[in-house]
């Protein structure tokens, strides 16, 4: 029986996701679409009713039709968007306005082969592609710079995915892409009026419950789309609204600090000879924190579309997000860095201890063995609570045009955009002595037991001492304007189809200053008017209050092993009603902390020049292009005065004096080539294979030319404004076969050979600091610098499958599989200068997704499982004896049901399994242990 194919009335995307925007005008040329046309099934290409209406009623012959909606939809056009593309690229579709596949978009694009990505209280926050770092992947907006201020990365936190119509991700670049995607190039698509086609509206309202809080909030999102009778005139608003209130629960290792026992504060015997000459590692800080929290985004979209011809195309467009967290972070810790007496002339000191002689030496030079478990009177002990407010605004303006006359094409845009993230916090150094034992009981890759005794009560106020309030936060702002301009001339019918230049300028800049104060314990007791008592000699010169009254014990109910059943935190609404937030603020109002800013502006320009080819069939098609780009730094920063640091004792700030201005330029210019080529091997068989050279630029908090000091954790950290960009020198080869009924199956290698690659720079330096209220303390920093002192080779293999069930029978129709498997070869390179070996950074050597669907009979279920194995965070940051997250898996579900043509219900569970995520060091002691729960959302969906 004769098939035709039916696109839904209310599935108006396809042109929208097809079409390419701003930047993006070589991803689909004439010769892509005519090659688009050779698949079994229709091209995604009804933009409106009436186009929908000429394939859609059933002949008289009784045709049947076939009706690809919701999931499938979105796997169909996927497809599509991989096949017509000119470079090696895969690609996450939405399955109709305001319904992409998943509530986060960094969400859908683990789904991709050789996508990886990291959560930010269990959502997903940064992308990572292809081994390399979430810096190295190029994050646009319709073609155009997005960024979230602070690094290159963007946080995908901040962008709602309601309006999203397509994301692409570009594995290998062409000539006429903007630079900076070393792994990858993620192009976030929203739909334009006239590629909707009609005048319509979009809703949705749904409800998000989180496990661990028992919290329901609102999530609300509305899309108006108008186009004039003429549909030469088009106007959307886009506005989408959500509430989060999550609680994640966690214990953090703070890393293996190794001390020699002359060098603590007062000295310490920690194997108990008799003398202070020995040197031990030992875990920094035993630390079980919760952080209630609610996050509040508002996303607003907007596009003016005017299109009198088919020849002329003008838009503009606007993208704001407003991105609010709030939330507290309780933390009950206990620190081996820090045994002494609360008062002059008490006891302290450690009672007994055991130490492991094997574990250390050979990884941390210098120490004589890792302290396995303490015993100690004096024993620092924290009630630490801080109030962590931040709020991130990005505004993206853009216009731009398209005119055909005859054989030439000219395209053009300008756009600006700023990330800007302000925050204030405070916390509260809150500290008991006390008198407890620390062990491992389940082993180092576990979080540890602690105990006490001798009489102390952990959940006692009246042992605890408030030593200051410290107000800490800062503000970035990430400005970028960008214009370019292209054309292109089509040559013939003959095997050079067209060429193609441009131009392309890019003006940006970075500044981050760092806010703080501290207001101490005689400060407070004045500003209390005597309701809280100054206790001159507690914990040092400086003197404490008692924390009687201030503080309260809080349970929570976590899975983590040795979690504590209850600890005391302060009481902030106690707290306030005895010092109110505006009075203790007023007293000591924060300030620029000295060589803590930076001030990193680069200006671009680039232009190419590309060839498009193919042959007269269409089989084979590519093109060869070289990119030139000049670049253009300048940093201003502090160069401070190390010789007057002041620190707090017993406390966790830096006072760094105020330093001398310092001014760095650079300037650096390469050629970028670049060559793609596809064949058609057979009708639905295509390879790919592609060569190009790479830029990927330094982080901006790299190129600083300030210096910032952590004496808590020892280190003194330097940006670099003379570093060089990364080069990658790669190949690319694929292999892609388009099933029938939305299937596909393909495979590809990859190989990149990476040169500049920046590792930290590392030496030792002896300061002596100031203490407050009296007295100095010798500290051994380890200072960090950027330089470009490596290269790595980085090769992988990825495979994708999209398997539709009803190739087995008609009973299976409506079933299906996708799944994809990466491979990555990650090189070991050092994290810092003359450290060991260790494989790159955010690389997991295995990677897969797997999952299933079925969508029959207006119903919807989906669930698919997502697993990363270990990959290598880095040094640590605090005292180089690494991070690395052991594998993680996580699996996600949803199920729909279309009530009606206009309206469809929707539920979606995030981490079903209520999966854990760690991080251990690089001989296995536990960093980072911590659990976030379900999330489940639930709604209605709507068309008017």
């Amino acid at each position: 029986m004769a098939k035709a194919v039916k696109f839904r009335a209310g599935r108006f995307l396809g042109a929208s996701i097809l079409l390419a925007t701003s930047g993006w005008h070589a991803v689909a040329t004439a010769q892509t679409a005519q090659t688009a046309q050779t698949a079994q099934t229709a091209p995604a290409t009804p933009a409106s009713v009436e186009q929908e209406a000429a394939v859609t009623p059933q002949d008289a012959a009784g045709s049947e039709e076939i009706v690809v909606t919701g999931f499938r939809r979105s796997l169909q056009l996927a497809n599509e968007q991989k096949r017509s593309a000119d470079v090696v690229s895969d690609g996450i579709s939405a399955e109709d306005i305001g319904k992409f596949p998943d509530q986060n978009l960094a969400e859908s694009l683990q789904r991709i082969t050789g996508v990886q990505i990291t959560r930010d209280r269990g959502e997903g926050s940064s992308v990572s592609i292809r081994g390399l770092a979430p810096d190295f992947a190029r994050t646009q907006y319709n073609g155009r710079t997005l960024g979230s201020g602070g690094s290159r990365s963007f946080d995908f936190t901040s962008l709602s995915a309601e309006f999203v119509s397509a994301v692409e991700v570009a594995k290998s670049p062409s000539a006429d892409m903007i630079e900076g995607g070393l792994a990858g190039t993620i192009n976030i698509r929203t739909a334009h009026p006239l590629d909707i086609g009609q005048t319509a509206f979009n809703g949705t309202v749904e409800g998000v419950y989180e496990d661990n809080p028992k919290k329901l909030t609102p999530r609300v999102a509305g899309l108006a789309n108008y186009v004039n009778a003429s549909k030469t005139f088009g106007i959307n608003l886009g506005v989408a609204y959500e509430e989060r209130k999550y609680l994640s629960l966690s214990y953090q290792g703070y890393g293996a600090e190794t001390g020699v026992e002359a060098q603590r504060n007062p000295n310490i015997d920690y194997n108990r000879d008799g003398d202070f000459g020995d040197t031990y590692t030992f875990n920094h800080a035993q630390a079980y924190q919760a952080y209630p929290g609610a996050r509040k985004r508002l996303s607003i979209i907007g596009t003016v579309q005017y299109k009198p011809t088919d020849d002329i195309n003008v838009y503009a467009d606007y993208f704001h997000s407003d991105f609010r967290n709030r939330n507290r972070w309780y933390e009950n810790a206990t620190r081996f860095t820090n045994i002494a007496p609360a008062l002059p002339g008490q006891p302290f000191g450690v009672t007994a201890s055991t130490i492991d002689t094997g574990i250390v030496p050979q990884l941390l030079p210098g120490s004589q063995g890792f302290l396995t478990s303490v015993s100690a009177v004096g024993l620092d002990h924290r009630a630490s609570t801080f109030s962590q407010n931040s709020r991130k605004i990005v505004n993206s303006y853009a216009a731009g045009f398209d005119i055909t006359d005859d054989r030439m094409k000219v395209s053009g845009q300008g756009s600006y955009y700023k990330a800007t993230t302000d925050s204030l916090n405070n916390g509260f150094t809150t500290i008991s002595r006390a008198i407890g034992t620390i062990t491992h009981p389940d082993g180092l890759g576990s979080p540890p037991l602690v105990t006490y005794g001798g009489g102390y009560d952990p959940l006692d106020p009246s042992t605890f001492n408030l030593l200051s309030q410290d107000f800490f936060g800062g503000r970035n702002a990430d400005r970028n304007y960008e214009g370019r301009l292209d054309a292109e001339y089509s040559v013939g019918d003959g095997f050079l189809k067209s060429i193609k230049g441009g131009l392309y300028y890019g003006d940006r800049r970075n500044t981050a200053v760092d806010v703080r104060s501290s207001a101490n314990a005689a400060t407070l007791a004045r500003l209390s008017g005597g309701k809280l008592t100054f206790v001159p000699n507690a914990e040092g010169a400086s003197g404490a209050v008692r924390a009687t009254g201030i503080l309260t014990p809080i349970s929570f109910k976590t899975s983590i092993p040795n979690y504590p059943a209850s600890y005391l935190v302060t009481d902030l609404d106690a707290y306030y009603s005895i010092i109110p937030y505006s009075t203790v603020i007023g007293a000591a109002p924060p300030t620029v902390a000295a060589g803590s800013g930076y001030d990193v502006s680069e200006r671009t320009m680039a232009a190419y020049v590309q060839a498009n080819f193919g042959s007269t069939d269409g089989r084979l098609g590519g093109n060869l292009g070289v990119r030139f780009v000049n670049t253009q730094t300048g940093s201003n920063g502090l160069s401070p005065d190390l010789n007057g640091l002041i620190i707090e004792p017993g406390g966790v700030f830096t006072t760094v004096p105020t330093g001398v201005p310092t001014t760095v330029k650079g300037d650096y210019h390469y050629f970028l080539p670049s060559f793609n080529l596809k064949y058609e091997l057979a009708d639905d068989l295509i390879v790919r294979g592609a060569l190009a050279r790479v830029l990927g630029r330094p982080g901006l908090g790299s190129l600083s030319a300030g210096t910032t000091v952590d004496a808590n954790v020892r280190t003194i950290n330097s940006g670099n404004p003379s570093l060089q960009p990364y080069l990658s020198d790669q190949a690319d080869l694929s292999l892609e076969y388009y099933l029938p009924k939305q299937g596909l199956l393909s495979v590809a290698v990859f190989y990149k050979h990476l040169t500049n690659y920046i590792i930290n720079g590392q030496v030792t330096q002896t300061l002596t600091a100031q203490l407050r209220g009296g007295g100095t303390q010798t500290i051994v920093f380890r200072r960090n610098q950027p330089l470009n002192l490596s290269s790595a080779n980085i090769k992988g293999a990825e495979v994708a499958a999209q398997i539709p069930l009803a190739y087995i029978g008609g009973a299976f129709d409506g079933f299906g599989m996708f799944g994809s498997f990466t491979y990555i070869d990650p090189p070991q390179i050092p994290q810092f200068q003359g450290g060991p070996n260790i494989p790159l950074n955010d690389v997991s050597k295995y990677n897969y997704n797997v999952g299933g669907y079925f969508e029959k009979y207006g119903i919807g279920i989906r669930g698919s499982y997502t697993y990363r194995s270990r990959y290598s965070g880095g040094d640590g940051n605090y005292f180089g004896d690494g991070a690395f997250t052991p594998a993680y898996g996580q699996l996600d579900a949803s199920a729909s049901y279309q009530l009606t043509p206009a309206i469809s219900l929707s539920a979606d569970v995030t981490n079903l399994l209520d999966a854990e995520q760690q991080t251990k060091n690089n001989f296995g002691l536990t960093r980072i242990y911590s659990q976030i729960g379900r999330r489940i959302t639930a709604g209605v969906h709507f068309r008017l």
